[in-house]
């Protein structure tokens, strides 16, 4: 059972009862959104969905030495020799790490089999490592021997490791924005009324060029991720990752980033992560994380409430602030500036938001600590109407940080959190880009992809791509998630799919199945040495776009620039 469901039946009991024409029209006679909202939530209540959520969806699951005694033995199956499993070994210790109870010998068992695993990987300093936190947990006398031998043979070998890859230090290739530091100086933003908000180059940009490196306001880690990265900064630390001494579904790669989180998001999180991570989607995450990162920035509700209601913060976006001087509190004005579009939005949708808010809201103000903090009705309607309108502005401006793709991986898989980008949110789509977004970490880069002439529009793709969708299932997803019909020119000219495009004679090809051998194997040298070879090759043979070898050259482009910044999981580098 997720949120959709819950609204869903909710729709069908309206009809079947045919009340739907008496409770939409209500619903469209408020005026504000959190009173939208507020309905919806009586309506839910009414109907016994809040009390139906709460008796069939665990809110959070309590810490257990049983289960975690459950998950060390599977991951134990996983270790031994007849499986060798390791990853998969790895994250059950991980789980049966979170589920122990505190200062039960469960928390250290579980971080020397960590050890154990890292010691088969040849991984000795993340080894010695987890051998400390095992000591300082009180590991129990009587498996102590076997600790100390495994560190005894760790300090002999760890000179051995070869140190990690250093992500290559890519800088913008122009000189910075004036205002925005963190993009090049050659981009400014236009408006019509038909694109919207659009960027533009005012220079010539060739392939490779990089002409945005920007952190997010706030990023939120996926629910499949939480036991292989860190909730705070999003690093993939677990082979060092310690738990949430409250609930079993979130990890730290340090104390430092535990306290952090503890002093903001997860404060009002923990209480109900399990509800959270069962009943909705990163979209509703990313969305509840940018309003509780908004309410974190002030000392008060009243605070934000004055700051967010002064005009002089309405619509803004990045080229409205001066990022040379920013403070925390500026950089959400940005994000709090991006559009909803909610006058294009139809009832049914609009009520469908409301049932997602309304689910949310119910939860976290009943079971959490923020109902405390937001005071009184004032502070608790403005909450809601801040969360309803980051619903809105969330599926089509927030972004997933995606990491290299992998054989035999889901897209899930390549996705580890979503970020809210107030620059990289500006780039309007197509299904043929001229721009690429890799990640380090959770900083976006924006790679050139194809030459843009200056004056020209760059464009980014919103996950439908001529090369892997039919022009009818891109605009079927386009129109359902963003709701508009595209207009590029993939689908003007209605480009073929990849595995049907032509080869041109007249373009030589520039990769081989060495390229791909490497590039498959995430070969950093293979990489740091071929990039500019495809970048000058996509940029040389522009015109004869699109192609087989223009495709497979820009595959092999996006590869080796993943691969570069170490968008690369430790998965698939063992």
């Amino acid at each position: 059972m997720d949120v959709y469901d819950i609204s869903d039946d909710l729709i069908k009991k309206l009809n079947d009862w045919k009340l739907i024409g008496i409770i939409s029209g209500k619903f469209n006679e408020l005026k504000e959104n959190y009173s939208k909202v507020n309905f919806v939530e009586h309506a839910l209540i009414d109907f016994k969905y809040m009390e139906k959520i709460f008796l069939n969806v665990t809110l959070r699951e309590n810490k257990c030495n049983k289960r975690s005694v459950e998950f060390r033995m599977l991951g134990n199956e996983q270790f031994s020799l007849k499986n060798r499993k390791y990853f998969q070994a790895l994250e059950l210790y991980n789980k049966s790490i979170c589920y122990a109870e505190p200062n039960s010998e469960n928390l250290s068992i579980g971080y020397a089999n960590r050890s154990a695993v890292f010691f088969e990987w040849k991984r000795y300093r993340e080894c010695l490592a987890n051998i400390e936190l095992a000591r300082k947990a009180n590991y129990p006398e009587r498996l102590r021997h076997k600790l100390d031998k495994r560190e005894r043979d760790c300090q002999q070998l760890v000179q051995q490791q070869p140190p990690d890859i250093v992500p290559y230090g890519f800088k913008l290739n122009f000189d910075a924005h004036p205002q925005v530091p963190f993009i090049a100086n050659c981009l400014e933003m236009r408006e019509t009324p038909d694109e919207g908000r659009f960027i533009v180059t005012t220079q010539d940009l060739v392939v490779g060029d990089v002409v945005a490196a920007e952190e997010p306001f706030c990023s939120s880690l996926l629910a499949p991720m939480r036991y292989i990265r860190c909730a705070t900064c999003k690093e993939e630390r677990y082979l060092t990752l310690i738990p949430c001494d409250s609930c079993c579904s979130v990890m730290f790669c340090s104390e430092e980033c535990k306290q952090r989180a503890n002093s903001t998001f997860h404060k009002y999180e923990c209480p109900i992560i399990d509800l959270l991570h069962r009943m909705f989607n990163k979209i509703h995450c990313i969305a509840l994380r940018t309003t509780l990162s908004a309410l974190d920035l002030y000392g008060s509700i009243e605070e934000l409430m004055a700051y967010c209601e002064q005009p002089e913060n309405q619509h803004k976006c990045v080229f409205d602030l001066d990022y040379t001087h920013l403070t925390p509190q500026e950089h959400y004005r940005a994000i709090h500036g991006l559009v909803t579009n909610q006058q294009l939005r139809s009832v049914s949708d609009l009520f469908q938001r409301s049932v997602v808010c309304a689910v949310l809201k119910h939860f976290i103000m009943e079971y959490t600590p923020l109902k405390d903090y937001l005071g009184g009705e004032e502070g608790r309607n403005f909450f809601t109407d801040l969360l309803f309108r980051h619903l809105q502005t969330s599926p089509s401006n927030m972004h997933g940080i995606d990491l290299v793709e992998q054989a035999n991986e889901t897209k899930d898989d390549q996705s580890h959190s979503s970020g809210a980008y107030a620059f990289l949110s500006l780039l309007n789509h197509s299904c043929a880009p001229n721009t690429l977004r890799i990640y380090e970490g959770v900083k976006g880069y924006l790679f050139v992809l194809r030459p843009i002439k200056a004056g020209d529009v760059l464009y980014d793709n919103y996950g439908a791509h001529f090369a892997v969708f039919s022009k009818k299932q891109r605009h079927e997803t386009l129109s359902m998630q963003y709701r508009f019909t595209c207009k590029c020119e993939a689908c003007e000219l209605d480009y073929l799919t990849y595995k049907n495009l032509p080869f041109k004679a007249s373009v030589p090809l520039v990769t081989n199945d060495t390229d791909l051998k490497l590039l498959g194997a995430y070969n950093y040298d293979f990489a740091l040495t071929n990039y500019q070879k495809y970048c000058d090759f996509l940029t040389q043979y522009a015109a004869d776009f699109p192609c087989a070898q223009i495709s497979s050259a820009e595959e092999c482009l996006k590869m080796a620039l993943h691969i570069m910044v170490d968008a690369v999981p430790l998965k698939a580098k063992m």
